[in-house]
């Protein structure tokens, strides 16, 4: 059986919408892709990107320090860094803002970045300008989300094109070499979402593994909106693909969505892995 009967077939039972798009030097194969699907999270992909480029205009870069009031940060979203920062005002780099938004998706490190960096509508426009495949928009920020849960669905990619963009970070010169591996080592030490993409590879050695998760919401019907996982993999003979992996609308439970990611995620691992792609 091929690898897209193989997706297909596990997909097409799900309650919800599941979008895929697999790329490796040799092949691409999409499911689903014509769906918008809300990106949630892995939008701080792209923030990261727009961010890097807006300092370099700017003749700064990552180790840049801007003063934080306490008061701006929201004590009630997802935000490890609040046990770090909140009791009081205090200085931060921008690099370790670009950290927390990317390894534990840190909505209160995202919103600093909008504010203070580069808008949504900026992050938006200066990927679209670099990307291989624009179908994707990013409007509002996590405050905004937050606020209007519906809004998520205007922060939106197709799976193609988060997958093409993840791959490009690691197999271009998008950025300077410094600010690329600087991103590209916080994708490599996420630890959102181990259950997603990563559990397919969790007990092998030598892989290369990077992603940015995306989750959030439930709508009015009670579904996830969104339940997400864009990878890089580069295996230890130097072969390499990316994979993303969108949920929309699902029925079911966060474990029962992170259950189907990883089932695909191992899925097209295994016939990699086996195949002369």
């Amino acid at each position: 059986m091929s690898l897209k009967d193989q997706l297909i077939s596990l997909t097409d039972t799900v309650p919800g919408a599941v979008g895929i798009a697999f790329v490796s030097e040799e092949d691409t194969i999409t499911i689903n892709n014509e769906i918008h699907y809300p990106m949630m999270s892995v939008f701080k992909l792209h923030q990261s990107l727009a961010v890097a480029n807006e300092l370099n205009k700017r003749g700064a870069d990552f180790d840049s320090i801007i003063p934080i009031r306490e008061k701006e940060l929201d004590r009630n979203t997802w935000s490890p860094m609040l046990k770090k920062y909140g009791e009081k005002d205090f200085n931060i780099s921008i690099g370790e803002l670009v950290d927390y938004a990317l390894t534990s998706s840190d909505n209160n490190a995202s919103n600093l970045l909008f504010r203070y960096i580069v808008s949504p509508k900026e992050t938006g426009n200066f990927v679209k300008s670099i990307a291989k495949d624009t179908t994707f928009n990013i409007s509002y920020s996590e405050a905004e989300m937050k606020q209007d849960h519906n809004l998520s669905y205007q922060n939106y990619t197709s799976p193609l094109s988060a997958s093409l963009l993840i791959r490009q970070l690691f197999t271009s010169d998008m950025l300077s070499p410094a600010a690329r591996n600087f991103i590209k080592t916080a994708l490599t030490t996420v630890t959102t979402g181990q259950d997603r993409l990563g559990a397919a590879i969790s007990d092998t050695q030598g892989i290369v593994f990077a992603h940015k998760t995306g989750s959030g919401f439930r709508n009015a019907a009670g579904e996830l909106i969104a339940h997400n996982d864009v990878g890089y993999f580069r295996l230890p003979d130097g072969r390499d693909y990316s994979l993303a992996v969108f949920i929309r609308d699902f029925s079911g439970s966060e474990k029962e969505a992170s259950a189907i990611i990883a089932g695909i995620s191992r899925c097209v691992y295994d016939y990699f892995k086996n195949s002369d792609m």
